[in-house]
């Protein structure tokens, strides 16, 4: 009886102890792709559900990730935990360690590694330890690093990198959830860190000269645009490929249609402001084009994008 007792005070002790993860939460992090123009979509992570894996109290997360032009390439969905100050994800069936909020400068935490690219690694180490206030909430911040060594195969130089931790956050210069440090430099004209985290209880901008909307999407250097509707069947774009007219038709007036190339400059603009219009692309150089046509719905503008094909 007395175990019974145990157990039943215990549990809620541990439930209770999840100031990490709460229900609603969400991470956007900037998601860069390979292109030849800068192009950004996002990866959204929501925390949905309590749950209980391996007889913890857990929480699960989806993953939603976002392309530049609106379409949603995969969900998927993940466990994470916290306990007394750590922070745990759930991997090979097993959950791993990810942060450890007990920790005083000077402490060290190893990683785990798995690259071709470093022979070792050193444990993190905890720089500093400060505080910040958000809406009135007192979080603490880690500054940790680390040293990578890398393999001789690729420059057998070692790297320092630094990290920055917030409470309740994570990691701001990550490119998702998981604090998983990745051997080797990253490019510098790629930005993959957390763009925002909102709960219930505060919210934290994790670059403040990131002005946009959380969920924006971003096309080209000239080109930021917060909603994009891409499959709607308001509005009709052909022949494709073709090489000499592309028809756009729609049940609204076009308000402006611009074709961008591939490197994200502007070719041509027009302002239709009649439901049909015919662009004539035979003076256009052979390649790839985007047609980004925008339509005014009920007082609500409205912006297709299309990739046409010049032959």
């Amino acid at each position: 009886m007395k175990k019974l007792i145990f157990i039943f005070i215990f549990l809620p002790a541990i439930v209770q102890s999840q100031n990490w993860y709460p229900i609603g939460a969400t991470w956007y992090f900037n998601y860069q792709e390979m292109l030849l123009f800068p192009a950004h979509g996002y990866n959204k992570y929501t925390v949905v559900s309590d749950t209980v894996v391996d007889s913890m109290p857990s929480k699960l997360i989806t993953k939603e990730v976002v392309n530049y032009l609106g379409d949603t390439l995969s969900v998927s969905s993940l466990i994470v935990r916290e306990e007394n100050s750590k922070v745990y994800y759930y991997n090979n069936n097993a959950f791993k360690l990810m942060y450890d909020f007990t920790l005083n400068v000077g402490d060290t935490l190893a990683i785990d590694l798995n690259s071709i690219v470093c022979d070792s690694v050193s444990p993190l180490t905890v720089d500093s330890v400060n505080n910040i206030n958000i809406n009135g909430i007192n979080l603490e911040v880690q500054y940790i690093t680390c040293i990578y060594h890398n393999s001789i195969y690729f420059g057998g130089q070692s790297d320092t990198t630094s990290y920055k931790i917030i409470e309740r956050v994570g990691n701001v210069g990550g490119k998702n959830i998981f604090f998983n440090p990745i051997c080797g430099g990253a490019d510098e004209f790629i930005w993959s860190g957390l763009r925002c985290y909102n709960d219930y209880s505060f919210s934290y901008k994790g670059d403040p000269s990131y002005t946009y909307p959380c969920d924006t999407l971003i096309n080209g250097n000239t080109i930021n645009i917060s909603k994009l509707v891409k499959d709607a069947n308001f509005v009709e774009i052909f022949p494709n490929p073709s090489s000499d007219f592309i028809n756009v038709t729609s049940d609204y007036d076009i308000k402006n249609i611009e074709v961008y190339n591939i490197c994200g400059k502007i070719v041509s603009c027009f302002q239709p402001d009649n439901k049909d219009f015919t662009v004539n692309i035979k003076t256009y150089p052979i390649g790839v084009y985007y047609f980004f046509v925008t339509i005014n719905n009920f007082s609500q503008n409205i912006t297709k994008v299309k990739k046409i094909i010049k032959i």
